[in-house]
Order: C-alpha cells, then sequence, then structure tokens
C-alpha cells in the first residue's frame, strides 16, 4: 500500500518530468553490443544509521542488516522506496546499487511499483566488498540481488572492491580457498581473478547486460589483461573536484583499453563528510571558491557546475539525494557547458587522496 507521502511526490513528479534528453555512454568490453548507459544515475547508498526521517541529513537508506554499523529495526527502507519511486516518477532511469547497500530490496519494491518498462531502465548494482567474494560467492550473491530488485537480469554488475573494504570486515567467509584472509592459500591476486571468471559466467549466461569493477586501479584491470580475459566494461572509483586530478593517469588506462570510467560521489558525500581544513580545501565542495565563482559566472548551482565537469571529462557518475529540487537539478545539469578556462580552474583544485 503507498503511502501518502509516496502518492503525493509521485503525482507531483508526474508533472515535473524532465524534458532534456540524457547523453548516453556506449559501454564496450564484457557488454551485449550497442548498449547505452545514461550519463547520470542515481546513487542508492546513504550513510545514515539512526533511522533519520526522509530528506534528513545524514540521508538513511539502510534496512537493517547484520553488521554493527546498520540502522536498528525499522531502518530505512520506506525512505529507499519514496526516493527511487521519485527519481523514476521524474524522468530518471539509472540506478546505482549494491548488496552491501543493504537496501536492494526496498529498490525492488520501488520497481515493482513503477510504470516505467524495464526495457528502459538501466539497473547496476554490485557483489562485495563486505561480502565475500570468490567464484561460488559471487554466483550465490548475483542470485540474492536479482531476487531482491525482482529482475531477472541487471544492465551491469561490478565488483565493488578488488579486496574486501579497507579496515571492514567480511559478513561471513569466502567458500573459495584463494578468498579466505590467512588461510593457506589466500591469493588476493587469485581472488580477484576466480571472482571475474564468475563474473564472466554471469554475464555469458544473460544475467548481466555488462560486467565491471569498481575501485580498480591500473595495476588490477592489468591483471585481468595478463590473464587473456574480456575486460571490464566499467570501472567505478570516485571523482570529484577534490578527488579528480588523481583519477586522470586511471582514467586514461580505462580509456586505452575501451573501459568506461564511472565516476561515484561526485559531490563529496556532503551530507556526511567534511574535508580537511588547512591545505585549501573547502569542508563541502559545494561551497569552494573556485566552484561558486564558477557556478555563478553561468547562472547555476555549485553541484550542476560540479557535475558539467564531470562530464566535461566523459565521466558518467552518480549524484544521491533524496530531494526532488535535486534530482531535477541533476537530470537537467548536462543542459549546457563550461568553458575550457573553468575546467581547467576547477580541475587544479587541491586533492584529497584519502575521502571520498
Amino acid at each position: 500500500k503507498l503511502s501518502m507521502q509516496v502518492l503525493s511526490m509521485f503525482f507531483a513528479a508526474l508533472c515535473l518530468q524532465v524534458s532534456v534528453a540524457l547523453p548516453d555512454v556506449e559501454l564496450k568490453n564484457a557488454a551485449v553490443p550497442g548498449l547505452m548507459m545514461p550519463a547520470i544515475g542515481f546513487g542508492t547508498g546513504g550513510y545514515g544509521m539512526e533511522n533519520e526521517a526522509y530528506g534528513v541529513y545524514p540521508e538513511c537508506w539502510d534496512e537493517p542488516h547484520p553488521t554493527t554499523a546498520g540502522p536498528p529495526p525499522p531502518g530505512c527502507g520506506e525512505n529507499v522506496v519514496t526516493a527511487v519511486s521519485l527519481w523514476l516518477g521524474l524522468g530518471g532511469k539509472r540506478l546505482d546499487c549494491a548488496n552491501t547497500y543493504y537496501n536492494q530490496a526496498s529498490v525492488g519494491v520501488a520497481l515493482r511499483r513503477t510504470e516505467v518498462p524495464r526495457s528502459q531502465l538501466f539497473i547496476l548494482s554490485k557483489v562485495g566488498p563486505t561480502l565475500p567474494l570468490g567464484y561460488n560467492d559471487t554466483l550465490q550473491q548475483f542470485a540474492a540481488t536479482k531476487k531482491d530488485l525482482g529482475v531477472d537480469y541487471v544492465d551491469s554488475l561490478l565488483i565493488h572492491w578488488p579486496g574486501i573494504h579497507p579496515g571492514g570486515t567480511s559478513v561471513g567467509t569466502s567458500t573459495d580457498p584463494l578468498c579466505i584472509p590467512g588461510g593457506p592459500e589466500f591469493n588476493e591476486k587469485a581472488c580477484r581473478i576466480s571472482t571475474w571468471k564468475a563474473m564472466l559466467q554471469i554475464f555469458t549466461e544473460g544475467g548481466a547486460r555488462s560486467i565491471g569493477v569498481s575501485n580498480y586501479n591500473s595495476t588490477h584491470i592489468q591483471e585481468i589483461i595478463d590473464e587473456g580475459l574480456p575486460l571490464p566494461a566499467i570501472n567505478q572509483c570516485p571523482f570529484n573536484p577534490y578527488h579528480g586530478r588523481a583519477q586522470f593517469e586511471t582514467i586514461d588506462f580505462c580509456r586505452k583499453h575501451n573501459v568506461t570510467f564511472m565516476g561515484y560521489s561526485p559531490l563529496g558525500v556532503p551530507d556526511v563528510h567534511k574535508y580537511p581544513a588547512g591545505n585549501g580545501m573547502s569542508p563541502s565542495i559545494l561551497n569552494d571558491p573556485t566552484v561558486v565563482r564558477v557556478a555563478n559566472l553561468h547562472n547555476i548551482s555549485s553541484a550542476t557546475a560540479i557535475l558539467r565537469w564531470i562530464w566535461a571529462h566523459g565521466v558518467p557518475t552518480n549524484p544521491r539525494s533524496m530531494r526532488q529540487a535535486h534530482m531535477l537539478e541533476n537530470l537537467a545539469a548536462l543542459d549546457g557547458e563550461l568553458s575550457k578556462a573553468d575546467i581547467d580552474d576547477i580541475s587544479a583544485l587541491p586533492q584529497d587522496l584519502c575521502s571520498v
């Protein structure tokens, strides 16, 4: 049963659908021929863990889950249903999901309720990194993802991290001896290849229309090249003005091998993360003087200026927000360009390599 909040926002969305056509990116390598991906997607991973109300910062997106960091029951699944329903109602087509966002069942509720045909959506999900990597584990996680989302296939499936998430503890133990830290056969490189072979099986069997990786550097991708295996269609990594120039080498490597570099955290997670003072950065990228100056020059918001800067580098991305005004702004952000001087000025900003 739809809540009054969802109903009112959905009907408002019908009147506000963005008419601007988003550019698409054609995926190569391990992707079905001609597969196109919208340049702007919708991030669904949040950081609020205290059952924060809808739209309250930090945004809460998690359902209760088996880690100490998860929110207590009832969790924030209803927030997810509302936000995803609103995004789709406004004309958004791409969803950026993951099993360790712990909310795919709620995303699935929104997908079942939408009137947007499945063929018009681009659904991306990920396996790991706080769930075990490994061949059979990857297949099992993907089966659970399909069940949670209520879909027969996803448009892209990524390995979320090249190993267990730094500072994190895997929930459960891999069934793959190559992927059990501390075990006699543990080999992180071999574990990545074993996991990638499972991804290739999923792709070959039609479970995913493309497969890729996330947070990989050029060395990790080179491992796949050295094995003579099909290459990822996507490599998703942090990319924003404070973590952008530092990624240019990885972007160049990806382009050389027809891997689409996709950015996440385009605005630097402003609802939870503050950048360190004393090195020329503002606590929030949105308030950086250079970004604000460029935005004012074009009579646009700081967020739109950043999204245009990201796209000027040919990078698709996934802003996250529960707020309707922000969703509309993000969907229309690429209806304009920055000058080369604007792009160069933002590219020259200080870099923070330890944060998103």
